[in-house]
């Protein structure tokens, strides 16, 4: 696949990755606005239906229902984890984001799935733009700082998560697990640290890890 037809599957990528995590995020106006938006991006019928679903059924007291501090879907990385050292992993995480510049609503944590899922389409946007201006060593650095994360964080936790929601939740949210389960794969199951904490070296400060150009309206984050 030549430079610019990759580009234009990783802006693919990074609205389904986006509207997975607008699914496990809070259901106000704005959302509602912002689903509506991405609606048209989506290439795949099967999660525009799952958007256009979630329009439809999504409601504030649902959410809270199953994702509310009483919930019966935990949907932060950390309640899924035995033995975590909680600092260690906000302190990973933080590294991460910092690193490439993304910018994460401040009332959620930086362990919540929707936040990690928004991370994913951010860095899949990012790597698309770099490909476009031909930078290929930014692109490939961002690639691999999003595989990596996926595979530490992610897919952790998405079989749990599975289980949650096929026992509580409604099918659309059901489904909306499995299509993340389909994209992290099996969980690596590999102990606690993870990694390394990612602090970024001397390549991300060559590709210039602030926060991507805006593009077009493809993804708001």
């Amino acid at each position: 696949m030549q430079p610019p037809e990759l580009a234009k599957a990783l802006l693919t990528e990074a609205a389904e990755w986006r509207l997975l995590g607008l699914l496990f995020e809070y259901p106000n106006p704005a959302w509602r606005e912002q689903v509506h938006a991405l609606l048209p991006d989506l290439l795949s019928p099967g999660l525009r239906l799952l958007g256009e679903q979630a329009l439809e059924y999504a409601t504030e007291g649902l959410h809270i229902a199953l994702f509310g501090p009483a919930g019966t879907v935990p949907i932060r990385e950390v309640t899924h984890k035995d033995g975590v050292q909680f600092g260690y992993l906000m302190a990973e995480l933080a590294a991460f984001y910092d690193a490439f510049g993304f910018s994460r609503p401040r009332d959620e944590a930086d362990d919540h799935l929707a936040v990690e899922l928004n991370f994913i389409a951010y860095l899949k946007m990012k790597e698309a733009f770099a490909l476009a201006a031909g930078d290929h060593r930014s692109a490939k650095i961002t690639a691999d700082a999003a595989g990596e994360f996926v595979r530490e964080h992610i897919a952790l936790f998405a079989d749990p998560l599975n289980t949650r929601l096929e026992n509580f939740a409604p099918d659309y949210l059901i489904e909306a697990g499995r299509a993340i389960r389909q994209r992290t794969g099996a969980s690596p199951k590999s102990a606690f640290p993870l990694s390394t904490p990612f602090t970024g070296d001397a390549d991300c400060e060559d590709m210039s890890c602030g926060a991507a150009v805006a593009g077009n309206d493809l993804i708001q984050l």
